[in-house]
């Protein structure tokens, strides 16, 4: 069985203003076309829906259970509607985001949270991953965040727009040995463990290239964690030091304190646009751009 939605449609019209004629005004079709549709799709169900009653017309068993499911056809209709001219409008929609762990984590739940007040019908869903897979998402994402060094291949499939400098910083214990210095030179950090980051991470290549130009040799990785809270609670436990982003301690910390590098450690923090990004997407670039520009400034 198949139901035609303008014969649904005509039916409600019916039932709503009690005869043929005012149905074919309101669906402003012709009588005949409006007869010829209820014909049909009395035909279709195989049984009568309907009997004419004087000048109007009277629901039979079947039509009246038939047009509760047939209101509520017209509603989803409607909100189709309704949600087609919201898309449109760029008021509705989803949008997919991939952004590097220090990004998702620090500075996107406040950003999303006042783009979802300016425009509460658009989704946003953000995949939490290291930069590399970012860079490998963008096939299958509408934008991405990072804050690492760009590979030379990217503008292929993708347009950049530079958002500013994220500072990389030790985190250690308050009552560490070196948090008594205002500032820690790459250096010090031989003495003690180091926790570093997953390949992968753009902390750690930036932190990889800076030791590398320090020291001359490759760094000797002794602990190893997966994403930023594991590197924030190994440090909590004693661990050792980690290297992580200007915004990654969070507010209220009691325990940890972080201390900036000298000469600073810095990498750029980018937005990816993929050449497949929808118009709803941009609505979110246009947003997001300065708003992180402002974190970034300050």
């Amino acid at each position: 069985m198949n139901i035609h939605q303008d014969h649904l449609l005509s039916f409600v019209a019916l039932v709503q203003t009690g005869s043929v004629s005012a149905a074919a005004k309101s669906r402003f079709l012709t009588q005949p076309a409006i007869s010829n549709q209820l014909k049909r799709l009395q035909e279709t169900v195989g049984m009568p829906l309907y009997r004419r009653q004087g000048r109007g017309v009277q629901l039979t068993g079947a039509g009246e259970a038939f047009y509760i499911h047939a209101l509520k056809v017209q509603q989803s209709i409607q909100d189709l509607n309704s949600f087609a001219d919201e898309l449109h409008g760029l008021q509705a929609g989803r949008i997919y985001l991939s952004a590097s762990q220090t990004i998702a984590g620090s500075l996107l739940p406040a950003a999303l949270l006042s783009f979802h007040q300016l425009h509460p019908q658009i989704e946003v869903f953000v995949n939490s991953v290291n930069s590399q897979q970012v860079f490998e998402s963008m096939d299958h994402h509408d934008l991405g965040l990072v804050e690492s060094p760009l590979p030379s291949s990217l503008s292929e499939c993708c347009s950049v727009e530079p958002l500013g400098e994220d500072k990389i910083v030790t985190v250690m214990p308050m009552n560490h040995p070196l948090a008594t210095y205002k500032s820690i030179e790459l250096s010090q950090l031989e003495a003690y463990p180091l926790i570093w980051r997953e390949q992968g991470s753009g902390t750690r290549e930036v932190l990889e290239r800076a030791w590398m130009a320090t020291t001359r040799k490759q760094p000797h990785v002794q602990l190893c964690m997966g994403g930023v809270s594991a590197v924030l609670e190994s440090v909590r436990q004693g661990l050792g030091i980690g290297v992580v982003s200007q915004f990654c301690l969070p507010t209220g910390e009691s325990i940890l304190t972080t201390r900036p590098f000298h000469p600073q450690l810095s990498r750029p923090m980018s937005l990816l646009q993929p050449r497949h990004a929808s118009p709803l997407a941009k609505k979110l670039v246009a947003f997001l751009v300065p708003y992180l520009r402002s974190r970034l400034s300050q």
